[in-house]
């Protein structure tokens, strides 16, 4: 999944997504207006087929009550509204048919005008007659293919309220009805587009500001554990040795080594971790073992690896650190599986753990201590060779063969003032600090 910078993030990711979500509303908002528009022009068009339907059905009546026929009275109201056709501001009706419940037609009209009979014939074939209840007026938008049309029906009722049968007839919409609606829709969806650009041009400052606190907060709070960090892995370090400039040397060993291995950035934020704190356990290591000059006896070396159980409980007790667990719990064991804690072999190892052992020992290879001097690059990588596949995975052992010479001219015997800006940029690399590094998907 991609990734961005929390400032490219909001000002240009979030800013296209609330465009698009801007889009979809107003073409929802546009749809919205055409359908009402739609609905009130059937609603006005449904009123005045009502009106129309009210005036056949009188009129047939008033025949009827003079003595004239049902049927020949039906015909002859139709006749005379076929001769002055309803027109009305929207359009017209093209076509009145007259049938009984049975269906039968009784009588119809064409007043087809623009429109073909032809396709007010088909539409009037194809579309199913409705029966409606006393009072009941059904429309609905038919397709004849010559423009939008509607299709509305009713009862017909004599004077003394018997059905004489039902009408229907098809009011085709003008042009201008049409234009009207298409522009009562744009102006709904431009309404809509303002509204959404509006509400967004508040939004994103405010949202923009909202976003550079948190990361503000954020930074804080990452800028306090990397201090954590760095206080808990010196302290012990010059406790051990009265010096930290080793924390810094293997922890850009082994970063470099894990990048040239394509670790994954969360693989390499625990390796940069855990390399700083491998050895934090030897806090709890008594003066007595941890200080001793000489050669430790088997029973002291037993306290001494007690180190590496007492790191584990300790990280393990901040979520933050927690993940360093893969490096601290795991930087004794080696890869054939004679190390320590668990004699763990080859992938069964975090990977972590099997990059920091090469730094760990490379570096105490070619620094000086108080027990021996410094080995020339030369033995220091022979000396590495002997471990291939017995104590070092040969994979990543080559990866740093071709890294050695670089990484020992830029870092060896160097202090921690001559590294320290290095690995600021480490840990600004790989974690996120700041505005322009705290990254979103």
């Amino acid at each position: 999944m991609k990734t961005y910078p929390l400032r490219t993030f909001v000002r240009r990711v979030l800013l296209l997504r609330v465009t698009a979500v801007g889009l979809v509303l107003c073409v929802v908002a546009g749809f919205a207006a055409w359908h009402t528009e739609r609905g009130r022009m059937e609603g006005r068009v449904v009123d005045s087929a009502r009106g129309g339907v009210a005036r056949i059905a009188s009129s047939t009546a008033e025949r009827i009550a003079d003595g004239e026929d049902p049927l020949a009275a039906l015909r002859q109201t139709v006749a005379r509204v076929a001769e002055s056709p309803v027109q009305l501001d929207a359009g017209r009706f093209v076509a009145l048919e007259c049938y009984d419940r049975s269906g039968a037609v009784l009588t119809e009209a064409r007043m087809v005008g623009d429109r073909s009979r032809e396709g007010v014939d088909a539409m009037l074939a194809t579309e199913p007659r409705d029966f409606p209840a006393a009072g009941e007026y059904r429309a609905r938008t038919v397709d004849a293919g010559e423009g939008w049309s509607i299709l509305v029906s009713a009862p017909i009722f004599g004077r003394q309220g018997d059905l004489v049968g039902f009408a229907r007839g098809i009011f085709a919409v003008s042009e201008e009805g049409v234009a009207r609606t298409r522009q009562t829709a744009l102006r709904g969806a431009l309404l809509a587009a303002l509204v959404v650009l509006v509400v967004t041009a508040i939004l994103y400052p405010v949202v923009l500001h909202l976003a550079v606190r948190l990361a503000d907060y954020s930074t804080a709070l990452l800028d306090a554990n990397l201090e954590t960090l760095a206080v808990l892995g010196s302290a012990i370090a010059k406790r051990d040795s009265d010096t930290d400039a080793h924390n810094y040397r293997v922890t850009l060993y082994s970063v470099r080594l894990g990048e040239a291995a394509r670790l994954d950035g969360a693989a390499l934020r625990a390796l940069l971790k855990g390399a700083f704190l491998h050895d934090v356990g030897k806090i709890g290591i008594p003066d007595a073992v941890l200080l001793k000059p000489g050669k430790l006896d088997d029973q002291e070396f037993a306290v001494m690896k007690g180190h590496v159980s007492l790191g584990v409980d300790i990280v393990s007790r901040s979520t933050w650190l927690a993940e360093a667990i893969r490096v601290v719990g795991a930087h004794h064991e080696k890869y054939m599986g004679r190390g320590y804690p668990a004699g763990s072999e080859a992938a069964a190892i975090p990977v972590e753990a099997r990059v920091f052992a090469i730094a760990d020992v490379f570096d105490a290879l070619t620094s000086e201590r108080p027990y021996k001097e410094s080995f020339p690059f030369e033995k220091a990588m022979a000396i590495l060779e002997e471990g291939r596949g017995a104590h070092f995975d040969p994979v990543l052992l080559d990866l740093f063969r071709g890294l050695a010479p670089d990484l020992h001219s830029r870092y060896a015997g160097k202090g921690r003032e001559a590294l320290e800006g290095e690995l600021k940029q480490v840990v600004e690399a790989w974690f996120s600090s700041g505005p322009e590094s705290l990254r979103y998907s």
